[in-house]
């Protein structure tokens, strides 16, 4: 296990730099100079524009900030934002409870709803049902986040009213110091009447777009892994007993389906924080997301730059516990 283990853990370097390298090139090819956009309109001396060039070190060849960049990497220095002159690792981690909090509700919402329906559609396969939910599947699959999101807000929020539409909680009849930054729990310590109940219903609009697809890639995993695991001996032998098929679905099927579910679940954190971007940004949701795309408006480098290696790292990790995880339950992965 523990070679295993160094294993997975040696193929994350390689992949490391290369998302270092990929994102310091990728953001310096967006146009705009992040001085000129942090000094504004103002008037300013060519040679006070070069001062800040030199300073921020914008004045050096490409290969030498790069290098510079990987050896604050190294240090564990992930640059100081050039818009709020904060450390971008203390930014990270103010926000990252926002898009946490978010993606586990989303990821809640996708397995309580696309278990069971892979779950039911698997046992009724070639019915109505089946091909219900498969149509529904591919569509929820297909369809953009942003077109979704405005959709939602549209019906959902503005015309009926049944949902807010932007940000974490009514901020008129509740505020509280945040402790631990997850709204929810915050709410909960504030011990504030109907706050907890307010910061769930801010989080329903972005978590069911945020979390649309991976209900689909969950639904059709858990299909799939359902038929295979239905046409095996142990399961027509609980059937030839006389279980009832609810009994034989739920209790001897669905669990041995789950290994290769719970595995696509874990892979899909890194589908998640992708579409937080988009999310956050529709429902004024202050998270990862939304600071990154403020950070492209603003030409923000080290924020840009930081925020994405640091969303790499959570991904990477997840993806490796996953890995470690599945090699315990299945020692044949473990052991090839």
């Amino acid at each position: 296990m523990f070679l295993f283990l160094l294993r997975r853990l040696a193929l994350t370097i390689p992949t490391f730099i290369a998302l270092m390298f990929v994102t310091f090139v990728a953001i310096r090819m967006v146009p705009g100079d992040p001085v000129e956009v942090r000094v504004g309109e103002r008037g300013i001396s060519p040679e006070r524009l070069a001062q800040f060039r030199h300073e921020l070190g914008l004045d050096q060849p490409v290969w030498k900030q790069f290098l510079d960049y990987a050896g604050q990497l190294v240090q564990g220095d992930f640059g100081t934002s050039l818009a709020t002159n904060q450390k971008v690792l203390t930014e990270f981690a103010t926000l990252f409870p926002a898009t946490l909090e978010l993606s586990f509700f989303a990821m809640l919402f996708a397995a309580l709803v696309g278990l069971p329906a892979g779950a039911i559609a698997a046992a009724r396969r070639g019915t109505l049902f089946d091909q219900t939910l498969m149509g529904l599947s591919v569509t929820g699959y297909s369809m953009p986040i942003f077109w979704w999101g405005l959709l939602l807000i549209m019906f959902v929020g503005e015309r009926w009213g049944l949902t807010p539409v932007s940000g974490r909680i009514d901020l008129i009849n509740f505020y509280f110091e945040p402790v631990t930054g997850f709204m929810v729990i915050d709410a909960w310590l504030s011990e504030q009447p109907g706050a907890v109940l307010d910061a769930l219903h801010h989080l329903v609009l972005p978590a069911v777009v945020l979390g649309t697809v991976p209900l689909a890639v969950i639904a059709r995993m858990t299909r799939s892994a359902m038929l295979e695991v239905l046409s095996e001996d142990y399961v027509r032998t609980a059937r030839a007993k006389g279980l009832s098929t609810w009994r034989v679905v739920g209790l001897h099927a669905l669990r041995n389906a789950m290994i290769p579910v719970a595995t696509v679940i874990g892979l899909q954190v890194g589908a998640l924080m992708a579409g937080a971007v988009l999310t956050e940004t529709i429902f004024s949701w202050p998270g990862i997301g939304k600071w990154l795309i403020e950070s492209i408006s603003r030409r923000d480098y080290p924020a840009l730059q930081g925020g994405v290696m640091l969303v790499s790292l959570v991904v990477m990790f997840v993806n490796l516990l996953v890995d470690v995880t599945y090699g315990l339950i299945n020692p044949r992965i473990r052991h090839g």
